[in-house]
């Protein structure tokens, strides 16, 4: 019988590996010099093992297709290539005056209070999905779209009632991390968000909602909340009596974004949709790399190829879950997932997701981790390459866009923010 060749090397116990790293150290704390801390009250390890994971508790990761949808940015252009893209992402007004191919669906951000003609809207034949949150549109406005709550509720049952959507709400749990929420919060809140819609129209819209999310550089953990959150909302709905897939549509965050060095932005943004799809997204869209200055024509098709190039040249829409039985990030998903249930249910239990805002218990939740990412990122702990590390001696200040014009609100807003805005304006 042929020898394994693991078996020429012994095995050592978590303890005595330890005790060896610690002879190592020559008298340095293992603690303070190997392991290091989150904003997430997770301290990470120099190494994890099989004792670091729950097998009993592990579940396949639930997922509809082992490819991910590429999703672009319509430009207008009678030219641009589409022939590798799922869908485009475009404004109302957009998608009446485009002519897409037939194979591609739109996921159009709709604006309630431009008053659109919803039997209009549900005509368009390309029509899918809806990127409409009268939820979202109150956090991040601290109003709601209309006069009143009872006008927006009743314009949503509306849209709901529209047969030729398949998903009619966008969860847009992407505005928590941009506005500097730790993974833990960006779990819950999206958690709460998603069930405040359940309990105000009924749980039989659940199939109705599809969740936007947004992932940033800090690669594992990234992977691990995205599927931190399928396994979340699945165990949520059950309490509904319902097995609900929750669709996701991941985008790169705009708040490790920059208009200094911009073509920095290219290798984040492609980082970013690595990790969305080991996380298990269903659909990415990634920003054009420019699109804080100009969003060229160009910008977008390059962020479109950033996708193809992992599909086409990584071969990555060849695996279903290529993380799954990694310790590392199932001890993430896990601790996570653990986490954000915990704070779910404090928040829920505390009125939810408009009782939360309107007390502005969750805008404290968010702007102190956002305070403390902030000062993280000016103390220099938190690196943006070309921003406020290895800067570009030459690099010019960028042109300042106006700023937009709030209305007074009812609350604190959740405002989206990016770290390098300040360094910008140096």
């Amino acid at each position: 019988m042929k020898n394994n060749i693991f078996d020429n090397f012994p095995t050592i116990s978590d303890k005595e590996w330890k005790l060896q790293v610690q002879a190592e150290l020559k008298g340095l704390d293992y603690n303070q010099t190997l392991v290091w801390g989150t904003r997430d009250d997770i301290n990470v390890k120099p190494l994890y093992t099989k004792n670091d994971v729950a097998y009993e508790n592990l579940q396949p990761l639930p997922r509809q297709a082992k490819d991910w949808k590429i999703i672009g940015e319509y430009n207008g252009n009678p030219r641009q290539d589409d022939s590798f893209l799922y869908g485009f992402t475009l404004t109302t007004q957009e998608a009446f005056q485009a002519k897409p191919a037939d194979y591609l669906d739109l996921f159009i951000r709709y604006n309630a209070e431009e008053e659109t003609d919803l039997e209009q809207l549900s005509n368009l034949p390309n029509l899918t999905y809806l990127d409409f949150d009268p939820m979202g549109y109150f956090a991040q406005n601290g109003l709601w779209n209309f006069n009143s709550r009872e006008e927006i509720i009743k314009h949503t049952q509306e849209i709901l009632q529209l047969d030729s959507l398949e998903k009619a709400i966008s969860i847009q749990a992407d505005i928590y991390q941009n506005a500097g929420a730790n993974h833990v919060q960006q779990l819950a809140l999206a958690l709460l968000h998603g069930v405040e819609y359940l309990e105000l129209f009924g749980e039989e819209i659940a199939s109705k909602l599809y969740f936007k999310m947004a992932v940033g550089s800090n690669f594992f953990f990234e992977i691990a909340k995205l599927r931190a959150f399928r396994f979340l909302w699945q165990l949520i709905t059950q309490q509904y009596g319902l097995d609900d897939y929750a669709f996701l549509f991941v985008e790169n965050s705009h708040r490790n974004k920059s208009k200094l060095d911009i073509y920095n932005n290219v290798i984040r943004s492609t980082i970013e949709a690595n990790s969305a799809i080991l996380g298990g997204a269903d659909a990415v869209y990634i920003h054009a790399y420019d699109y804080l200055t100009n969003d060229t024509a160009f910008g977008q098709e390059i962020a479109a190829k950033q996708q193809l190039l992992l599909k086409k040249e990584s071969f990555m829409d060849q695996f279903t879950d290529p993380v799954a039985g990694s310790f590392y990030i199932e001890n993430l998903t896990n601790q996570l997932a653990e986490k954000a249930l915990e704070l779910f249910k404090t928040l829920h239990n505390n009125g939810g997701f408009i009782a939360g805002l309107e007390n502005n218990s969750i805008q404290d939740l968010v702007y102190s981790s956002d305070k403390k990412e902030k000062k993280d990122f000016f103390d220099g702990k938190i690196s943006l390459i070309g921003v406020n590390k290895f800067r570009n001696p030459d690099e010019k200040k960028p042109t300042e866009r106006k700023e937009k014009i709030t209305k007074d609100a009812l609350f604190i807003p959740i405002v989206p923010t990016r770290l390098a805005e300040e360094e910008e304006r140096k």
